[in-house]
């Protein structure tokens, strides 16, 4: 295939896929089974459909005895039985098998399998051209997260990277904690559909509230801190108000658990999972998004947050976080795992002060020039095309 070419790729895209946020030509199917809430799977998907690809989406879904799927046209749904955790013990070899058999009766000319785990590892058996996209270190990981799983998780991760021969880091930060392991590899960062998005808004945000978004309480996700935090400002300010919302951050759930028995509840609202739509709604309506996480390999609840506005606090060492918030000019950057340092740029934050206007206004243009969809998909299609090229010349080689 010629770098040149511009002509139409038939893409795989494999991995944990928000199948209600794809944007189905035919309108959404019944039946259909639930996906993940993975949002950034399905930009990728429906930016490689209005851009004239066709797809195939290779995930999978519980409840399922034998796969299903749903074809219409341009878009092809291929899900694949999930089981229990416990399918970690075998690096989830059944889910493979079925992954890699849909790979084979539904061919693409290449498969972007996102993450480095049991998709991954099923792309790269089904011997179609493949590009594995890390968005996480599993060994960093590991070390905030010492479980039987994570550690299953970070051997299989180091056998896909050691046969992926086509590799994608989500961030520069990434890329690097590879070491030796990510030569060659190449940043395609997360992005920001403007689509998706409420209309950039500075009058819009509330006056005195903090938003944390979080897939999960403990480990490095750090959202304890971020509790003991917000009693402090409660006590400063009274009118602040906190709203929690993510996997664990419902009433009954971790962290409702954790407040109650420490008493940091007062003024803590916890939502739990919401929709993709009215999570962005709530990050658009607070005055401030805190990320309390030791470790981000992107932060694409902060990439939300500048695109719609919001003030950021974030910590100075957690992994990609410097790097998106150009080094604090679009966002504040504090100690995450001290108390008073992250009081003291929360109160910063809420300041009505005309320097906190001008960062969410630099962060809002970080977003448009190196994290919108236009700036990410044109350099994912040069990273298809000269993968294709490569694997179209090694394939002649290798028949001479």
């Amino acid at each position: 295939m010629n770098a040149r070419d511009e002509s139409p790729i038939r893409v795989g895209i494999a991995g944990p896929v928000s199948l209600d946020l794809l944007d189905y030509p035919e309108g959404c199917p019944a039946g259909l089974p639930e996906g993940y809430p993975a949002p950034v799977i399905a930009h990728f998907v429906n930016a490689l459909l209005r851009r004239g690809h066709e797809v195939v989406v290779f995930t999978t879904s519980r409840g399922l005895d034998v796969p299903m799927v749903f074809d219409q046209g341009g878009l092809v749904i291929c899900i694949a039985p999930r089981y229990r955790p416990r399918s970690a013990l075998t690096f989830f070899g059944r889910e493979r098998e079925w992954l890699t058999l849909l790979m084979v009766e539904h061919p693409t000319d290449i498969v972007h399998a996102m993450w480095s785990y049991e998709f991954a590892l099923a792309a790269l058996q089904s011997g179609r051209p493949t590009i594995v996209h890390y968005h996480d270190h599993a060994w960093t990981i590991l070390k905030h997260t010492r479980d039987a799983y994570r550690f299953l998780r970070w051997i299989l991760s180091a056998y896909v990277t050691t046969r992926a021969r086509h590799k994608v880091a989500n961030s520069g930060y990434l890329k690097r904690a590879f070491g030796r392991s990510g030569r060659g590899m190449v940043v395609i960062p997360n992005f920001m559909p403007a689509f998706a998005l409420p209309k950039f808004d500075d009058s819009a945000a509330h006056a005195s509230r903090i938003v944390v978004v979080s897939n999960g309480f403990s480990g490095h996700k750090n959202v304890a801190k971020a509790l003991e935090a917000f009693r402090v400002l409660k006590q400063r300010h009274p009118s602040a108000e906190m709203v929690l919302v993510g996997n664990e951050m419902g009433v009954d759930q971790a962290a409702a658990v954790y407040a109650r028995e420490h008493g940091f509840g007062e003024g803590v609202s916890y939502r739990g999972e919401r929709p993709y739509a009215e999570t962005v709604g709530i990050i658009r309506d607070s005055s401030v998004l805190l990320s309390p996480a030791l470790e981000e390999s992107f932060g694409m609840t902060i990439l939300e947050a500048m695109a719609v506005g919001t003030a950021v606090v974030a910590g100075v060492d957690s992994g990609n976080v410097p790097e998106l918030l150009d080094g604090g000019n679009c966002g504040l950057l504090c100690d995450v795992t001290d108390v008073m340092s992250v009081v003291e740029a929360l109160e910063s934050a809420l300041s009505a002060s005309e320097e906190m206007a001008s960062i969410r206004q630099r962060a809002h243009e970080r977003y448009e020039r190196l994290y919108s969809e236009t700036a990410v998909m044109d350099g994912l299609e040069v990273i298809y095309r000269r993968v294709l090229s490569s694997e179209f010349s090694r394939m002649r080689r290798s028949s001479r």
